[in-house]
């Protein structure tokens, strides 16, 4: 009865072997994932939240999530890094994660979702374009990020 109250996802690799997961808790404010044995935990802050700090398996702090309305996050990890989430469509079934270069505009999308729900089944595909030593948390922290503006949504109904 544990995992009663839980959603969650699973990370599978193009031929089906599993990759990872994360879940989601209907009433409580953590959020737990692993990629490729990278754990990340996810704490939303706040009773209107708009933070979200994200650390890793021992608790220790990796950074945090500015949340914003309008489809745009900003990411600033601790180690310097600052990455801009953002939805590409109006459904929120499309999203990507853009690494902020200093000093310049060209910044690059490191990272491309796209969400499919058809009745009861969701599935999508993650698609990693610039790699990292990194690529675990970062996509990590993009899907947490579309799930999470997903189940905003639909709460609101």
């Amino acid at each position: 009865m544990a995992h009663a109250f839980q959603k969650g996802y699973q990370f599978l690799d193009e031929g089906g072997q599993y990759m990872g997961k994360m879940q989601f808790s209907t009433f409580g404010k953590k959020i737990q994932s692993e990629l490729n044995g990278v754990v990340v935990n996810f704490k939303l802050q706040g009773v209107f939240i708009h933070k979200v700090i994200i650390s890793d398996e021992n608790e220790e702090e990796l950074g945090n999530i500015q949340l914003r309305l309008f489809g745009k996050s900003t990411i600033y990890l601790n180690s310097g890094e600052v990455y801009f989430w953002k939805r590409k469509n109006i459904f929120n079934t499309r999203w990507q994660i853009i690494r902020d270069l200093p000093n310049t505009d060209d910044d690059p999308i490191s990272i491309e979702y796209q969400y499919l729900y058809r009745f009861v089944q969701e599935s999508g595909e993650i698609e990693l374009l610039e790699e990292s030593s990194q690529s675990e948390l970062i996509t990590l922290i993009g899907f947490f990020l579309g799930m999470y503006f997903i189940r905003q949504r639909r709460k609101q109904g």
